[in-house]
């Protein structure tokens, strides 16, 4: 079992990576753990040119190539998000923008697919206490699952985070996930 940990910011020592560090630490044995955090990789915008189209490669050369690599080797994906102005932080926009050779909103037999069986996992976070935000986040994962042709199999959010102290006592249900989620 593959499983690749997505931190979709541009910081690797908050709450979204205490989430991410608490679920490889309760992985099951024998389960391959993969952690990146977005902000660890060179990730240019989407142009908008379309050339993907045709070529089925994005004509920049940057981190999103070995990211599609890592996320066509995993089993299991889970994309840890908070809310940044009640939606995803810009980075990871820009990486759903530049996963757009790999989707299917221009099938083509010829383009590079992520794979089958494939499932994923959502979990957004936020400062506040109305949950609509992370709905959303959620929602945003979901919808770029199915342009992926990834299974969404699940999301959870929390609420009122405003630092990783705050992800403590959501640890035993993040423990309890992660034996759910990195199974066979």
């Amino acid at each position: 079992m593959n499983v690749l940990l997505m931190n979709m910011t541009l910081k690797k020592y908050g709450a979204t990576q205490e989430i991410l560090q608490t679920l490889q630490d309760a992985a099951p044995e024998g389960a391959q753990v993969e952690m990146v955090c977005l902000g660890d990789w060179d990730i240019h915008y989407c142009k908008g040119c379309k050339a993907c189209y045709t070529t089925g490669q994005c004509f920049w050369q940057d981190g999103m190539i070995p990211l599609i690599n890592r996320l066509q080797k995993a089993d299991v994906v889970v994309m840890a998000i908070p809310s940044y102005w009640a939606d995803v932080p810009g980075i990871c926009k820009s990486f759903i923008d530049r996963c757009t050779p790999y989707g299917n909103t221009n099938p083509d037999s010829n383009r590079p697919r992520l794979g089958e069986g494939k499932r994923c996992y959502g979990i957004a976070l936020r400062t506040g206490t109305r949950p609509m935000e992370c709905e959303h986040i959620l929602a945003s994962i979901e919808h770029w699952c199915g342009h992926m042709g990834v299974e969404y199999a699940e999301g959870v959010y929390f609420c009122q985070i405003e630092d990783k102290s705050d992800i403590e006592p959501h640890k035993a249900l993040l423990r309890e996930k992660a034996r759910a989620w990195f199974r066979e």
